[in-house]
């Protein structure tokens, strides 16, 4: 009975040691092997066949979802999960995306693919203040708009400083 008294309690807490290892350590390595190979297969994407393009973002997509729970801290994960939406012409999942990623991180890069986004849908408008807040944080994102959009920003940018 004795011996029942001392395993018992060390086996529960090798036990949770355990647990923690897993939830603290090895899913977090994980979760960022994971982001780096999206990262990579995204990053080729564009070089691809538009039929091969799809289905690498399906893919991406479900490696991201499958380490969500260790990655919901990281706006690199979001941004990933945003630009496969992306890919998929999936725009209100793509927002979502940089919107979530906006409440981690207030990047330009986050801003500007948020606006991107938004100018897909058609609502020009709404897309001007993040685009407008992405240039004056980095003015080399201007050269990435049409030149009518690039004047409007630049505009808006003078007249409020």
């Amino acid at each position: 009975m004795t011996i029942i008294k001392i395993l018992v309690p060390r086996i529960v807490v090798a036990v949770l040691a355990g647990a923690a290892l897993n939830r603290f350590c090895i899913e977090p390595y994980q979760g960022n092997l994971t982001v780096m190979t999206v990262y990579l297969r995204t990053s080729e994407m564009e070089k691809r066949d538009p039929e091969i393009e799809v289905a690498i973002a399906h893919r991406n997509l479900r490696d991201l979802e499958d380490v969500e729970t260790s990655r919901r801290l990281d706006p690199q994960w979001y941004l990933l999960y945003g630009a496969n939406w992306e890919s998929l012409g999936e725009w209100n999942r793509a927002a979502d995306a940089y919107t979530r990623a906006l409440r981690i991180d207030e990047r330009p890069e986050i801003y500007f693919r948020r606006g991107f986004v938004t100018m897909q849908m058609g609502r020009i408008d709404d897309a001007l203040p993040d685009l407008v807040r992405a240039v004056r944080f980095d003015p080399r994102f201007a050269a990435q708009l049409d030149p009518l959009l690039r004047k409007r920003v630049k505009l808006a940018i003078r007249q409020r400083p």
